[in-house]
């Protein structure tokens, strides 16, 4: 199940891959807005998903995106905009 947080703090399930096994370049963008897409691994299996060029777009900061990569990027990086997170193996 992925899930997809967005900036103004509400989260939602996000639809399967539409091959049911994995998101295609274009599923993810449409997921998080478009842009550039960037990936950040979480945990052993999941990643998250989010605009590689947000905070140059001016994107709202991601309040719970920010918490859940604490420990992974530098304590003074915000995460900004809508973000999907999902299982490794969602992503080839």
């Amino acid at each position: 199940m992925a899930l997809l947080i967005k900036a103004d703090g509400t989260q939602e399930t996000y639809p399967e891959p539409a091959n049911g096994t994995d998101y295609k370049l274009a599923e993810l963008k449409a997921a998080i807005g478009g842009g550039y897409i960037e990936m950040l691994a979480l945990d052993g299996d999941r990643i998250m998903v989010l605009d590689e060029e947000g905070k140059l777009k001016g994107f709202p900061v991601n309040r719970e995106a920010t918490r859940m990569t604490r420990g992974i990027v530098a304590d003074s990086d915000l995460i900004v905009g809508d973000v999907l997170v999902c299982r490794n193996d969602q992503v080839r």
